[in-house]
């Protein structure tokens, strides 16, 4: 490429090509979020369980002495 065919930063070529990828980087975004959420939100949802609650709580009264 010659010097008078090189992009410039305001090409409007090269700034639909960032959109692209900014466009490219929200849909893997959103796959991600949603294929995280389909795996692990019923564990989330999950009750903690009171030993761990309980231990928890002495940490802090530990903590406080």
């Amino acid at each position: 490429m010659g010097k008078s065919e090189q992009k410039r930063p305001g090409d409007p070529a090269k700034a639909g090509a960032e959109q692209e990828g900014e466009a490219v980087d929200n849909a893997f975004d959103l796959w991600l979020r949603r294929g995280l959420h389909q795996l692990y939100d019923t564990v989330a949802k999950e009750p903690i369980p009171e030993e761990l609650l309980r231990m928890i709580e002495e940490d802090r009264q530990k903590k406080d002495d």
